[in-house]
């Protein structure tokens, strides 16, 4: 269980290990969270892992603070907190589900940061590293929603959550398609990067949205 500060220190080496012990050298972020979602959230929403090629050293490592979520209250790119595209596709997607974004359980499937996912360090067990982890910090928190950004995240989330089958959806931006699957009480939905598919604040998309988000 991850839940205490003797838990969360563990978490914390455990990363710090497997950061040092990989060929990976441009820094780890966990969450774009507080640690309170970690021991329960009905939303979560999982990347693939932390862009960029160094430490931002005013930006939080582990988590955020309580109440905060990078998504709105850190600057991205050297844009006023909260306004970094991304940013706001991701402020789009939480109003969408009704959830507080301090509230959802948001964070990178591997944390170790890179560029682009072709130029991580050891890519395989990198990968391996970060569903091990992420298998038990989903069966902590238990949120009924999962919602991942890029096909290789919902790939192996969808392995994680014992989800067979992924349905694909329209989503207004040419064959673009999202997934959505369920098992067990939790939906999971795949989405696009949404740095690249705009989609969650776009009118030519929002009917296609209604159908993918029905009933979440």
């Amino acid at each position: 269980m991850i839940t205490g500060s003797e838990h969360i220190c563990d978490v914390k080496k455990e990363i710090e290990n497997a950061y040092c012990n990989s060929s990976n050298r441009m820094g780890w972020r966990l969450l774009a969270s507080p640690e309170s979602t970690m021991s329960g959230a009905r939303v979560a929403f999982i990347g693939l892992n932390p862009g960029g090629s160094a430490v931002d050293v005013e930006q939080s490592v582990f988590a955020m603070p309580a109440g905060k979520s990078a998504y709105v209250d850190e600057s991205w790119g050297g844009r006023p907190a909260g306004q970094n595209p991304l940013q706001r596709q991701v402020q789009a997607l939480f109003a969408r589900l009704d959830v507080e974004p301090s509230e959802v359980l948001a964070g990178n499937l591997v944390p170790f940061r890179s560029p682009n996912w072709a130029s991580i360090g050891d890519p395989k067990d990198s990968l391996v590293f970060g569903k091990a982890l992420w298998g038990r910090i989903l069966k902590q928190a238990a949120p009924s929603v999962v919602i991942t950004m890029s096909g290789d995240t919902t790939e192996a989330v969808a392995d994680i959550l014992g989800i067979a089958s992924l349905t694909r959806f329209p989503i207004g931006w040419g064959n673009i398609t999202a997934q959505r699957g369920e098992f067990k009480g939790v939906t999971l939905i795949g989405l696009p990067h949404l740095s690249r598919f705009g989609v969650m604040n776009r009118t030519a998309s929002a009917h296609h949205l209604d159908t993918l988000f029905a009933g979440v």
